[in-house]
């Protein structure tokens, strides 16, 4: 293999590649990327079995060939040469040499015969979403997905398309987060991405505010592809039946409570300050009609917060886990944040001001009433 490329090119692609390599593993394939030169592009692609990424660069190709790279090893080399047009060749004993600016460097290489093949996809058309859409579901809801690994099925999140509209869905035993956004005339999809994939390919999504390179998803039992302007991300689905959530969300509510953002934001960071895994304490919101006194105390110290509020029905008392109240209202966009309230042993929902786009369902806790 004989090619030149710019070095910024490689450099951009690279990071993201890597986040698709094994750090530890015994097969030492899966810790490598793969370099294909062929016509005019270097592809590259990095696969751990579960997680695979593929992409290609503009290159020159003198030599056309295929071999593999220590991820990390690679990536450092070309960070570190200078700027402007590399040339990469290797030699018969799958020696790789950089050269660029003054500067050569070498390491070597792998043979690319044991390199597993990325999944095919049989699906050819494909569900089309817009990108912006896409990030903004996933960043919304993956703060709720579970890190139980004796229960895999939630530690992804559903992604689940019908009636020309799409929810994305995660939930632990203790909280569930839910996006929903029309996406018309996309068919029908029901699927569990795992929590890892999802975090990279949000990563990879940009704003398109016109929708001029949608996400294209196609399906197989098993595996899914996410072709994103450039990148094609792979993953395996998480296997099992997904509980029927809509039936975690709450129905006989008895309060309203407006409140803003911000200061419910700034009041939980206060309180967050005095908890830790040492000093578990919940957090005690007091609903009145115009006001929410909330506390938290412990040996360390304490957080006594009053915040203006708009409410309807009952008064109560509820307490939270600081952390999962805290994260579901950054999640929600606008000014204003709706508390949906059941009862203080009740699930609450925590919605936008206005609208039904983002729920959160969040489980109390024990407080003095």
């Amino acid at each position: 293999m004989k090619i030149t490329c710019q070095k910024s090119d490689l450099f951009e692609v690279l990071p993201n590649i890597a986040k698709a390599t094994s750090v530890k593993t015994p097969m030492e394939v899966l810790s490598a990327i793969r370099l294909q030169a062929e016509e005019q592009h270097l592809s590259l692609t990095g696969y751990d079995l579960e997680l695979g990424m593929r992409t290609e660069i503009p290159a020159s190709v003198e030599e056309e060939g295929v071999l593999l790279a220590d991820s990390r090893l690679f990536s450092e080399l070309v960070r570190r040469m200078p700027e402007g047009i590399l040339s990469i060749e290797t030699d018969e004993h799958l020696k790789i040499t950089i050269t660029g600016g003054g500067t050569e460097c070498q390491l070597a290489g792998m043979q690319a015969d044991e390199y597993p093949d990325l999944p095919d996809i049989e699906q050819k058309q494909g569900v089309l979403i817009p990108q912006k859409q896409l990030r903004d579901m996933i960043d919304q809801t993956i703060y709720a997905v579970s890190l139980d690994e004796t229960k895999p099925i939630f530690t992804g999140e559903l992604i689940e398309i019908e009636d020309d509209t799409m929810n994305i869905v995660a939930l632990d035993n203790y909280r569930m987060a839910l996006r929903t956004e029309p996406l018309v005339g996309q068919g029908q999809m029901k699927f569990v991405v795992p929590a890892k994939a999802l975090r990279e390919i949000s990563h990879l999504l940009e704003e398109d505010e016109k929708n001029e390179k949608p996400c294209v998803i196609r399906l197989d039992q098993h595996q899914a592809s996410f072709e994103i302007h450039g990148y094609i991300v792979y993953t395996r689905l998480l296997a099992g039946e997904f509980v029927n959530y809509r039936r975690s969300i709450p129905q006989n509510v008895k309060s309203e409570v407006y409140v803003s953002r911000k200061e419910l934001i700034d009041s939980l960071d206060r309180c967050s300050l005095l908890i830790s895994e040492k000093n578990k304490t919940a957090v005690r919101f007091q609903f009145e009609e115009d006001r929410v006194l909330i506390s938290c105390q412990n040996v360390i110290g304490s957080v006594d917060d009053q915040l203006s509020c708009d409410m309807t029905g009952e008064k109560m008392v509820i307490g939270f886990n600081n952390r999962y109240l805290l994260e579901a209202v950054r999640a929600i966009q606008g000014d204003r944040v709706k508390l949906m309230l059941s009862g203080p042993d009740r699930a609450v929902k925590v919605m936008e001001a206005d609208g039904e786009s983002s729920i959160a369902i969040i489980m109390p806790v024990q407080v003095r009433r």
